[in-house]
């Protein structure tokens, strides 16, 4: 991918991501930055590890999935073939933002756009937080 997408914070934990028009990527923003609930570790660690080039991602049972692509197959099967032969070679995140009752809306970011729009909405949430506690 040639252009990075840009991330904007809206609300608390609201997102504006564009190029994001079912905002699937823009909600995987804002379950990843509330891991620090679940787990209590500091989100730029959390990241860095879970978000990594050989990270595990993220898994919030029965709302969202984040994962690396094992190979074509997996890009294939959810965006085609043409896609998965333009991303060959490259490290691909898949993200899954589950429904009860209907088919899950789905997305795929490279792995060092991911890990910008992370850094990204980060550093606004910290901005945001810092102006509300003064």
């Amino acid at each position: 991918m040639s252009d990075m997408r840009t991330v904007r914070l809206e609300a608390p934990f609201t997102y504006h991501v564009s190029d994001d028009p079912d905002r699937v990527i823009a909600n995987f923003l804002s379950y990843a930055l509330s891991l620090k609930a679940i787990s209590g570790r500091p989100p730029a660690e959390e990241f860095a590890e879970i978000f990594s080039p050989t990270g595990e991602g993220m898994i919030i049972p029965d709302l969202f999935v984040a994962c690396r692509a094992d190979g074509p197959d997996d890009i294939a099967y959810e965006f085609g073939e043409q896609v998965a032969e333009e991303l060959a070679g490259k490290e691909v995140w898949l993200l899954w933002r589950m429904y009860f009752g209907r088919a899950s809306d789905t997305a795929f970011v490279e792995g060092p756009e991911l890990r910008h729009l992370l850094g990204e909405a980060l550093a606004q949430r910290t901005a945001e937080t810092e102006s509300a506690c003064r």
